[in-house]
């Protein structure tokens, strides 16, 4: 069966020709009506009929547009107009535009059934085909960045794009089946082994998400959806937008449908300058603590695994360019990233794992005089965690020792008990703040540790003969 749709801002003429007409015997069904030109042009790129029987008078969009917009969204479909005596000068325009026919108001069923007839036989001895779902080249055209070449590719391929029909880039990382994409009108190509993409018009964007079982457990997928373009110009910075987007099961740990973050540039300059700070003064904590708290940011979707690859390769050569002898390794892409670490967080604990032996040359040293392996990963874990509360009975939870026996063990390995260490540990880093930052006397006590003012300022003089202001005026 061919299929028709009915295009009349007069709703009385619609259901007269669809059920007077005996559509069934030459072949056609009615699949769609619609009362005013823009309803017909959704329709038209909804269900791409063979055949549009359209008044030419009619609210938004007039007949004469639609045919015209029409063929550039389904190049097959064969239209007819429907207009009075006082409208002939239309309907002959319209025949300029390629339509097969057309039939006078008051119309006769006799009359649009013979134009059927005709119709019918016209489609059976054409068959052309729809416009292939796969334009692989279409890819090309759109890094080419040649926006008059990409207008023509997408009118060729049934996507053309203009304001008043924008088109919505969607990539899909990982396994979705093609059956949810059939229903809906698209083009698709595949970006790398991995990753589809698909454009559509953009009023079809819902439906194409509704489409989707979200709550199955059979797709394994992680979908980014663009803006809405209105021009080529403005497709290759919509894809990638998508691009970054589909991978946001990276930031969150979930799959699931992301749209394009839009946050000020100063979030992760503020995070890699507070790195680079911290690099160049050898701070371990300030370090550790700057990484920790880009987990949140990347679980909430604040950050995007663009974030995560420039935080990464920025942290590689910071790295090295203060002279760590150990070779960096950068990444070439996100695919590397998101393949080599599959979660933000493991990114972030390697980086922090890989840069604490270089800025730890004291753990070295202390870790070489201790024999006893689990005291070595307890004194480990001080010196990543020290300004963070802590006590023995924490620690031995940790570590699964009785207080008791990782008191005297850590004794024995280390020389001191656990609280001289921790102390000693958290004085020595307030030591370098007090040196190399502004940060008032309290803020410093809690940034090692500290909680109570008086508390860290009696051990500061304890172990270092002076409190800390005398030992900042005395730098």
């Amino acid at each position: 069966m061919f299929k028709a749709v009915i295009v009349d801002d007069e709703r009385w003429i619609v259901e007269g020709i669809k059920a007077g007409v005996r559509w069934e015997k030459f072949g056609f069904q009615v699949t769609g009506t619609a009362e005013n030109g823009k309803e017909g042009l959704e329709l038209i790129e909804l269900l791409r009929p063979d055949f549009v029987l359209t008044d030419i008078k009619m609210p938004l969009v007039n007949g004469l547009e639609l045919i015209k917009r029409g063929k550039e969204i389904s190049p097959h479909t064969l239209f007819a107009v429907l207009s009075g005596h006082a409208e002939f000068a239309y309907a002959q325009k319209a025949l300029n535009y390629g339509t097969f026919g057309y039939c006078l108001k008051p119309f006769e069923i006799e009359e649009i059934e013979s134009m059927l007839a005709k119709l019918s036989e016209t489609l059976k001895q054409r068959k052309e085909p729809e416009p292939e779902r796969d334009a692989q080249d279409l890819y090309e055209v759109i890094c080419s960045g040649n926006e008059h070449l990409l207008a023509e590719k997408l009118l060729s391929v049934g996507m053309p794009v203009s304001a008043d029909m924008p088109i919505t880039p969607i990539v899909i990382q990982g396994y979705l089946s093609k059956r949810y994409l059939e229903a809906i009108p698209h083009i698709r190509f595949r970006m790398n082994k991995r990753r589809v993409a698909i454009l559509i018009h953009s009023h079809l964007t819902e439906r194409f998400l509704g489409s989707l079982d979200l709550s199955g457990n059979e797709i394994e997928y992680c979908i980014g959806i663009g803006l809405p373009t209105t021009s080529p110009a403005e497709l290759d910075s919509s894809l990638e937008a998508a691009s970054v987007a589909a991978y946001g099961s990276f930031s969150t740990g979930n799959g699931g449908v992301y749209r394009p973050v839009q946050n000020p540039d100063s979030t992760i300059d503020n995070l890699l300058s507070e790195l680079a700070g911290a690099l160049a003064q050898k701070d371990r904590m300030r370090f550790v603590s700057v990484m920790e708290s880009a987990k949140p940011l990347f679980h909430n979707f604040t950050l995007t695994i663009k974030d995560a690859y420039l935080i990464y390769n920025t942290v590689m050569y910071l790295f090295t360019r203060e002279g760590v002898k150990e070779r960096a390794r950068f990444l070439e892409g996100y695919d590397q990233l998101y393949y080599d670490y599959g979660h933000a967080n493991a990114m972030v604990d390697y980086l922090v794992k890989h840069t604490l032996q270089s800025l730890s040359d004291e753990l070295s040293s202390r870790l070489a005089g201790v024999s006893h392996n689990r005291i070595k990963e307890v004194l480990t874990y001080i010196h990543h965690h020290f300004n963070q509360e802590m006590s023995i009975r924490s620690l031995s939870e940790k570590f699964y020792l009785s207080p008791t026996y990782l008191s005297q063990l850590f004794k024995k390995e280390v020389g001191e008990n656990f609280v001289e260490y921790l102390s000693r540990q958290r004085i020595q880093y307030a030591c370098k703040l007090l040196a190399e930052t502004d940060m008032t006397v309290s803020q410093i006590g809690e940034q090692c540790g500290f909680n109570d003012y008086f508390y860290f300022t009696r051990i500061f003089k304890r172990l270092n003969g002076m409190t800390p202001t005398q030992y900042r005026e005395a730098r």
